[in-house]
């Protein structure tokens, strides 16, 4: 949904242009290739981004910031590259970095009827209580179910969504906790 990508400039859609944003490759010569031809392009359309300050606020905490890292190690998703040895511009280059790239650049990757139907759920974020939370959760799950996605994806996806639609962290964590909870 083009509703939470953020707005390029000409010249930085022309550099996107250039970045191979996949995940995996046919083998790993095309990996290495696509690695070494995005460098530039993505450290390039960083710069030009922050230049501007053009990744919303909630995208950078979720990117800098241990609270909004649920995991076993209680890290920044940025710290985690510097804890395993990335530094400076090498965290940016990085293959494991692109999905965190995806979302500075687009949002949740969740198909566009989902997002719309969990906005709908929702209405108002400033009007969510707690005693919303746990519906929008089930609801979450449910959409989760019938658009059958990936169980793995879907929870950290949500709650990216929920980040960019102005929710709370505590609500986005609930919400993410109730999708892990599909087997």
């Amino acid at each position: 949904m083009e509703k939470y990508h953020i707005k390029l400039t000409e010249s930085e859609a022309g550099t996107l242009a250039k970045i191979d944003l996949r995940d995996s490759h046919r083998n790993h010569d095309e990996g290495h290739a696509a690695y070494k031809a995005n460098a530039q392009p993505i450290l390039a359309l960083l710069q030009s981004l922050s230049d501007r300050s053009a990744v919303p606020q909630e995208r950078l905490n979720y990117w800098n910031d241990p609270r909004y890292h649920q995991g076993r190690i209680k890290a920044s998703r940025k710290g985690l590259f510097e804890r395993n040895g990335c530094k400076g511009a090498e965290i940016y280059t990085h293959p494991h970095f692109l999905p965190h790239f995806r979302y500075f650049l687009f949002g949740a990757e969740l198909p566009d009827a989902v997002i719309t139907a969990f906005e709908e759920k929702v209405g108002n974020p400033q009007w969510v209580s707690s005693s919303d939370i746990v519906p929008i959760g089930k609801f979450a799950r449910d959409l989760t179910r019938q658009y059958r996605l990936e169980k793995t994806d879907a929870p950290e996806e949500f709650f990216k969504l929920c980040l960019d639609m102005g929710l709370s962290l505590m609500t986005a964590e609930s919400v993410m906790r109730s999708v892990k909870q599909i087997r």
